[in-house]
């Protein structure tokens, strides 16, 4: 530490003395040598230990009270105090005395360090001894008065800047370890338990302090990441941090609640099974139970300590009897030291009481907003439900509305299957752009797809949509399609689209504002009368142009017919140059044998959706269709036969069909993906140039998309 060496420089440059030390206490008692001025021709301490047994608690509680301690002559003679005490008298208390006398085993210390003189400077922080500034000189030496005053305030000021480099450190490892706590915990969602996002990030954990092992016990499940105890040990651990083993109960609750540590776990703990691989450990307690703990787990790392001779004190016996004599030789003494971690610094309790009010403070504001926001999700949920239930039933109406009108209309059998499955279809393209909000498009796209539905038999025209090129951003579309599709389906359950005769005319124009007008007109219908309430739908209309758009939405419910008039906001608002439409169309009677003689691997997970895809591959013209229900089972079948295309339902239950992708791109066989999703989003960026088939599939759709991955194949791509 260099204000240390300072300080010693210092010192020594004021009072002269051969040698200054400056000298720490370590958390075990003893003391370290960790700055040294001194004569060049003499020996070092630097980096040296001695035990605590040289200075002992009398000493140290002295140095507390008493911030200076002078002796000038290690040989003196001591001179009883004069007058002596009377029988009955209490001695004198001479802790504040500049010339009480100290103990002959520490003078004959000093006499074998070659020491004749001393001089020691208590280093205090926060109330405790940190240390000594300890002056050594080998002749007698006095210091006058005020150089020891100045050399006690001296102590004070360097105190207090060892005091001050120490709390910036503490807040600067503080400081670091919350911010990396901060990215390894940001995306704890509120339904995930501490323990659960703990779990996961065990390894990123481990990189917050210098370990070799990271562990979580925690609702009773131990998880560990690097070198940490098995299961077994790791309870062993717990038990006695939590006080269950009848010796560690002893600690407080409050302590209990605070850091543990050491780098000697056998000899603390007493349990054989440490000692090696794991030495060391830092606990960090989690809750206020007992056997809640993150754990940090050092290895042992053996090492030497090197002594400032022998750390023992020797027994003599003289005239007076026994008696403890200190240590003649101060030559550098190695002792070997196995079974132990690297100990645990300042530092590393600094990042670990960090990580302990951090994590206990996540810990309490889960629990404070779990309550309130599960509420919250469960009000979500609700409302989510409450909608999807509303638009299931909408198009279960929708569909059985069509199946009867389709049937009203159609002449023979073939013509109410090519019919229904027409409307089917657009009714599927129509409903992924009512759930799109990422796409923008054509507004006459998006219309036609919904009247398209309501078309039947021989009178085209009873739905007519016509209007400018318009193009909608990515939140009018999605608007759009959500308020056309309920003015669609109310237009098919009570109004003109209800009964054959009904007529619908939907236009709209590109007003030179920038606006777009769109005017909505049944008629043919039965009578029309304003509703006694309103229902989701109609709250759905007027919220959302209103909300969302910032435009309006006016209905007025004739008797002759319900009129309805939108307007969109011109930001919202573009004049396309072509009309962009993609509907599926496309007649599968001019597609037969398009797949003539070919071979097909088919995976789909649901049964009827696979049955209706093969009879539809088999009506183009395929030869051979093989179905799997998984991935598993289409790999294997891809063992023994090698189809010249296959479809594959990427979406399979549990998994997905990105294994079999793979394996066919390796056997050079094309494929596309069915999906009944709107986009592309769960296909992986690896496969998302496969061609897609929307579910359900056309004769069209299949044959074109297959032709386009054999392109793709053909080409490299």
């Amino acid at each position: 530490m260099s204000l240390a060496k300072s300080g010693a420089r210092l010192v020594r440059s004021m009072l002269g003395y051969d040698r200054v030390m400056v000298y720490q206490f370590l958390h075990n008692g003893a003391g370290k040598v960790i700055a040294e001025a001194k004569r060049s021709d003499l020996q070092s301490f630097m980096g040296q230990h001695f035990p605590a047994s040289d200075i002992p608690y009398q000493a140290r509680r002295l140095y507390e009270l008493f911030a200076i301690r002078m002796i000038s002559d290690a040989t003196y003679r001591p001179v009883p105090l004069q007058p002596p005490l009377q029988a009955g008298e209490q001695p004198i208390d001479m802790s504040f005395a500049q010339l009480r006398s100290v103990s002959p085993i520490h003078c004959e210390y000093l006499q074998n360090m070659g020491v004749h003189a001393s001089l020691s400077i208590s280093v205090i922080i926060d109330g405790e001894l940190w240390g000594l500034i300890s002056c050594h000189h080998d002749s007698p030496r006095v210091v006058p008065i005020p150089l020891r005053i100045g050399a006690e305030l001296f102590g004070q000021y360097f105190a207090l800047q060892i005091s001050i480099a120490e709390r910036r450190a503490h807040i600067v490892a503080s400081a670091l370890a919350r911010e990396r706590l901060d990215k390894i915990l940001s995306d704890l969602s509120i339904d995930e338990t501490l323990a659960q996002g703990l779990r996961d990030h065990l390894e990123e954990f481990s990189t917050l302090l210098d370990c070799q092992g990271v562990g979580l016990w925690s609702e009773n499940q131990w998880t560990s990441f690097g070198d940490a105890p098995a299961e077994e040990d790791a309870l062993g651990l717990v038990k006695y941090l939590a006080g269950e083993d009848g010796v560690h109960s002893r600690r407080s609750d409050s302590a209990k609640l605070g850091l543990w540590y050491t780098e000697d776990l056998r000899r603390q703990t007493s349990l054989p099974f440490f000692g090696t691989s794991v030495a060391g450990v830092l606990a960090i307690p989690l809750t206020s139970t007992p056997r809640d703990y993150l754990m940090i787990f050092r290895a042992e790392e053996a090492h030497q300590i090197e002594w400032a001779g022998e750390p023992v004190k020797q027994r003599i016996t003289t005239p007076a009897g026994e008696r403890l004599t200190p240590r003649g030789s101060f030559e550098t003494w190695r002792e070997d030291v196995r079974g132990q971690s690297r100990p645990w610094t300042e530092s590393d309790l600094t990042v670990g009481e960090a990580m302990r009010t951090y994590l206990r403070d996540v810990f309490l504001k889960q629990n404070e907003a779990t309550a309130e926001e599960r509420g919250r999700m469960e009000h979500r949920r609700r409302v989510l439900n409450d909608e999807l239930n509303h638009r299931v039933k909408n198009i279960i109406t929708l569909v059985k509305s069509i199946a009867t009108q389709t049937g009203a209309h159609a002449e023979t059998v073939a013509d109410y299957s090519a019919s229904l499955e027409g409307r089917l279809r657009a009714l599927a393209f129509a409903h992924d752009q009512s759930l799109s909000s990422s796409v923008g498009g054509d507004l006459e796209t998006l219309i036609e797809a919904e009247a398209a539905l309501h078309r039947y038999g021989p009178d085209a025209e009873r739905v007519t949509a016509a209007g400018d090129r318009v193009r909608l951003n990515d939140r009018a579309f999605g608007v759009m399609a959500l308020v056309i599709h309920e003015l669609m389906t109310n237009a098919a359950k009570y109004g003109a689209l209800s009964v054959p005769e009904g007529r619908l005319e939907i236009t709209w124009t590109y007003a030179a504002t920038g606006d777009c007008e769109i005017v909505w007109a049944e008629a043919g219908g039965p009578k029309v009368s304003p509703p006694t309430r309103q229902g989701f739908g109609s709250k759905l209309i007027q919220t959302t142009m209103v909300y969302d758009l910032g435009g309006r939405a006016d209905v007025d419910y004739a008797p002759d017919g319900m009129k309805a008039r939108l307007s969109i906001p011109g930001r919202h608002v573009s004049l396309a140059n072509e009309a962009a439409s993609s509907m599926p169309s496309g007649n599968s009677a001019q597609l037969d044998s398009a797949l003539s003689g070919q071979a097909f691997l088919l995976v789909e997970d649901q049964s009827l959706i696979a049955l209706d895809t093969e009879e539809l591959l088999r009506r183009l013209g395929a030869r051979d269709v093989r179905l799997s229900p998984d991935a598993t089972h289409a790999v294997l079948t891809l063992g023994a036969f090698k189809p010249d295309a296959a479809v594959l339902d990427f979406n399979l239950g549990e998994g997905t069909s990105e294994q079999v992708a793979d394996h066919l791109i390796a056997m050079g066989v094309p494929f596309v993906f069915a999906t009944g999703y709107g986009d592309s989003v769960m296909i992986p960026e690896h496969l998302r140039a496969v061609p897609v088939v929307r579910k359900p599939a056309s004769a069209a759709s299949l044959t074109a998309q297959i032709g386009e991955a054999k392109r793709r194949l053909e080409e490299g791509g």
